[in-house]
């Protein structure tokens, strides 16, 4: 995958998650389960599908909507999912927190903090038990859950075993709405992974196909890499942002796919990377989809299908569309 379609693969993600926060805030009883956005994480999804071997596997954690859009191309199978419908991306039996799409190599979700470090772990020894050495097992985990004892066992246990994992650390300086300065001490990652012989690099710059060539570099001596990605989360922690009258969060799709005019923004990075015609496409188009949201449940009234109407009524609809 080149610059253009990561780019084009970065403005999907945000244009199918601008939908749903717009869900959230309009039709709040829709859903029975929590549901986190993750605006501002597109690039480091990204990063992940293009990373990505058939063989390898990632494991995910509460904030996991921004990857399954990534990897399932569409939004329809979580919408469905999220309003626990059989026709939903697991049959409607993991909600949001513990979503999982094995055919896609995304084998595990979890709400609970830091329990998918060690479960990557296990994941990991058994592919190498088997002979599968060149299946990377990615796990994402957060500045928080680094806090947790899971995140350092398991970090030896993979460097004893020489286990190819990488653990993907979304920083986001954030653990609910506390701040690491307010929380706990600072934490260097860096040297951490040094002092158990790991290889450590620090993302930053929001540019997916960077990312990717980084996480998937294999150490000389083979083992396990850490890769600590800096990200902005531009949303609340769970619900549609804005979340209450007095939010001073306030994101709304019709104002366009850009939420901040700065490399913290993912979609600010890639629209460096396509034409500003295209661009602009984008954003008319998405505007053009904005009424779409106040449809029926998907799942009895076919508002997907709504939606899909609506999109192929759109004169100037962007050649990055992928569904």
């Amino acid at each position: 995958m080149n610059s253009l379609t990561a780019a084009r693969l970065v403005l999907q993600l945000r244009h199918w998650q601008l939908a749903m926060n717009e869900l959230l805030k309009r039709e709040p009883g829709r859903f029975c389960v929590p549901i986190h956005c993750a605006l501002g994480h597109e690039a480091v999804a990204a990063a992940t599908r293009l990373a990505m071997k058939p063989a390898d596997r990632l494991l995910l954690t509460h904030r996991n909507m921004a990857f399954h859009l990534a990897h399932a191309g569409a939004l329809e199978p979580l919408l469905l999912e999220y309003e626990l419908s059989a026709a939903g991306l697991a049959g409607g039996r993991f909600g949001s927190m513990n979503l999982q799409n094995p055919a896609a190599g995304l084998v595990y979700t979890s709400s609970i903090l830091g329990n998918n470090l060690p479960v990557a772990c296990g994941v990991a020894m058994a592919l190498k038990e088997r002979g599968e050495t060149a299946a990377r097992v990615y796990v994402a985990t957060g500045d928080g859950a680094i806090e947790e004892g899971a995140f350092w066992e398991s970090l030896v246990l993979a460097a004893s075993h020489s286990l190819n994992v990488c653990f993907l650390v979304e920083n986001n300086d954030h653990s609910l709405a506390t701040r690491i300065a307010e929380r706990r001490c600072a934490i260097d990652l860096g040297r951490v992974a040094a002092a158990v012989g790991v290889d450590y690099e620090l993302l930053t710059g929001n540019d997916p196909v960077q990312y990717a060539a980084s996480l998937t570099k294999a150490p000389a001596g083979g083992g396990p890499i850490v890769r600590e990605a800096m990200v902005t989360t531009f949303c609340n922690h769970a619900g549609p942002t804005p979340g209450w009258a007095a939010d001073p969060r306030a994101i709304d799709a019709a104002g366009g796919l850009e939420l901040e005019a700065s490399p913290r923004d993912p979609v600010h990075v890639a629209r460096r990377a396509i034409e500003e015609e295209e661009y602009q496409a984008t954003n008319r188009f998405l505007t053009s989809l904005a009424v779409v949201v106040n449809a029926p449940r998907a799942a009895e009234a076919g508002a997907i299908g709504d939606m899909k109407k609506k999109e192929e009524e759109v004169e100037e609809k962007p050649a990055w569309r992928l569904t």
